[in-house]
């Protein structure tokens, strides 16, 4: 009934024709705890005056940050309504026990030389070069100047006005690494004074622009001990897995790259390269609005390759990420196989304003039993997630205290034992096995008898069989194994 609109998020018992439930009865289904929306302040790259027409846009368009979008409003003409709307959806998110992240764009906006701050003081929110034109660091036009004190102050004042008018439970700061650390750390010390739950992360990547660097210090990985509120997102652990975005045709450590395998270990223990020291700084993913989803990138690199090895690259990625230390993400639909395909056939890597075709969820595939057998992985490992707190230290000496790496194993064959009872975790010990090989491995377990919770085909918190001793991993799969008491 509310497609696209925030209302559409309130709606609960739709179904696909046979029954299986989709939009928020589908999230609650899956396990997740946040939901992470894409912009939803006021965008300038949708006519909201069209509403008749077909539009779309990610909405990384900043025009007015402190105002609800109106083209997701029943009537956006009435800024009360776009309020009690986007009010209603968060609501009803918490209500369900989801926690909303709202996806901000403080590094520039749509049009500096029409935004209103510096129509007011020209020059002032935006950063500009020596020759007078506006810094590009965000290759969006323009660079927000955080690191001056008024600009400042709105950015952490617009952040404390989302989570306390709207109850926003985090926030997803893009291209942060155009925004100042001192910024960065008012926000976070601000917020958590009256919301200590709120969580930060953002994308942490160096922008090459001399403007930034010139004297202040930026949010970006290397600086990731500047800013100890704050998590990134792990492009380390996304190329590793998956292969390089930039480069396309590149393997991954799922597809059978063959020197991935000590960056996969480091980033499963929460120590992604030479810029994560903790795992409460690193987001864990490889799939996201941006570039190709998780299965396009498969297939795009592994021509000549089964579409049931395929799944299994995809479900071995998300057994490492779901597994390992930090914060697990995943793109809306990965649990499905979710794929972008254009009208000629190709992958589409960037849909910021692509249509319906391209960019919707296509719930009707969950009535074909391959895509429901991925399903319910996902929502297995999720679970097994939630039950085990060992899989979420949050600290690098808890990490260094109770995971040992195995050695002696395979080629590109990685294990990992690790404690029972740290952080409240109940069991005896979970024992972690990934194998990318297309042939099966055989891996020494420790002493006693262990419940495989997750193979290549299921996973969950009930025991699928009990071993001991040593155990065969299946081709291009996870196992996780808990000591049984």
């Amino acid at each position: 009934m509310y497609t696209g609109k925030f209302l559409g998020l309130t709606e609960t018992e739709t179904t696909t024709a046979s029954g299986i439930p989709t939009g928020l009865d589908h999230m609650k289904d899956l396990g997740i705890t946040h939901l992470h929306l894409l912009p939803v302040y006021d965008y300038a790259s949708v006519d909201e005056t069209q509403s008749d027409k077909p539009q779309f846009n990610w909405g990384y368009d900043p025009e007015n940050y402190n105002v609800p979008e109106g083209s997701y409003s029943t009537d956006p003409y009435n800024g009360a309504v776009r309020v009690a709307e986007m009010k209603q959806m968060v609501k009803a998110l918490h209500d369900n026990q989801i926690s909303v992240i709202m996806d901000v764009v403080y590094n520039h906006v749509y049009n500096a030389s029409d935004f209103c701050v510096n129509q007011i003081v020209p020059g002032y929110f935006s950063r500009v070069n020596e020759d007078g034109t506006y810094s590009n660091g965000s290759d969006c036009g323009n660079d927000t100047a955080s690191e001056r004190s008024m600009v400042r102050k709105y950015i952490v004042d617009s952040v404390k006005y989302w989570a306390d008018e709207y109850h926003i439970d985090g926030f997803r700061f893009d291209l942060v690494g155009l925004i100042d650390t001192e910024t960065i750390n008012e926000v976070v010390t601000e917020v958590h004074k009256t919301h200590p739950d709120v969580i930060f992360y953002g994308e942490g990547w160096t922008m090459d622009t001399a403007v930034t660097k010139d004297g202040y210090k930026m949010t970006t990985q290397p600086n990731s001990t500047d800013v100890p509120g704050f998590a990134f997102f792990s492009d380390t652990l996304r190329d590793a897995l998956k292969g390089h975005v930039f480069y396309t045709t590149r393997k991954g450590y799922v597809s059978g790259a063959a020197d991935l395998a000590d960056t996969v270990k480091g980033c499963f223990l929460g120590q992604a390269g030479d810029w994560c020291t903790t795992p409460a700084q690193s987001i864990n993913y490889v799939s996201c609005h941006d570039n190709m989803t998780l299965l396009d990138r498969i297939t795009h690199s592994t021509p000549g390759v089964s579409e049931e090895e395929r799944i299994r690259m995809n479900n071995l990625s998300a057994a490492i990420y779901m597994t390992a230390q930090g914060i697990p993400f995943l793109q809306a639909g990965e649990e499905m196989l979710r794929t972008k395909i254009d009208a000629s056939g190709g992958f589409v890597e960037n849909s910021y304003n692509s249509p319906d075709s391209v960019n919707s969820i296509k719930w009707d595939t969950l009535e074909d039993e391959t895509y429901q057998n991925v399903y319910n992985y996902y929502k297995g490992l999720i679970a097994f997630r939630k039950a085990h707190a060992a899989l979420r230290l949050t600290n690098a000496d808890d990490v260094n205290a109770n995971i040992t790496s195995v050695d002696g194993l395979d080629e590109n064959v990685l294990a990992f034992r690790i404690n029972g009872g740290v952080n409240g975790e109940t069991s005896n010990g979970i024992f972690v096995i990934f194998n990318p090989n297309s042939t099966e491995t055989s891996v020494t377990l420790p002493d006693g008898a262990w419940d495989v919770c997750v193979n290549a085909d299921h996973a969950g918190t009930d025991a699928l069989t009990t071993v001991a001793g040593f155990v065969s991993v299946e081709p291009i799969s996870a196992m996780v194994l808990v000591k049984k008491k």
